[in-house]
């Protein structure tokens, strides 16, 4: 009889919760955007010249998100995508690394400081963002 135990390798497990880490990030600075400020997923597709539903398929996780889309997103809700890989911090006498910030590779949302009352909407039916045009 067949056997159907499926065997993910270490590092495929780590791209797999790396990617998952990446995609969790977006969905929460995307909520904090349009709670704060209600930006649309067609307000991000508008900035980055893709369709709404590219934008959707994304974060809801129906579409791989290369690392220059992640660094779009981000940029098109006003936030700052950063990375980086940290040496894991073993626990003796558990079997996975501490919590949080001990994780081997990390990805965060910062918000962009906005000057004055400037906003993330694409202005005009143009598609470069307010917060561009604030800044010249």
């Amino acid at each position: 009889m067949p056997s159907f135990r499926i065997s993910v390798t270490p590092s495929r497990r780590a791209a797999g919760r790396f990617v998952t880490q990446v995609r969790r990030s977006l969905q929460k600075a995307y909520a904090e955007e349009k709670k704060k400020s209600g930006l649309t997923q067609t307000d991000i597709a508008r900035a980055i010249k893709v369709h709404r539903s590219v934008i959707n398929r994304e974060l809801r996780g129906h579409k791989d998100i290369t690392v220059g889309r992640a660094g779009e997103l981000a940029w098109a809700m006003g936030r700052v995508a950063t990375f980086g890989c940290l040496e894991p911090v073993v626990t003796a006498g558990t079997n996975h690394f501490a919590s949080t910030n001990a994780s081997s590779c990390g990805a965060q949302m910062v918000p962009i400081p906005v000057i004055g009352a400037a906003s993330l909407k694409p202005a005009n039916n143009n598609l470069t963002p307010v917060l561009e045009a604030a800044a010249n």
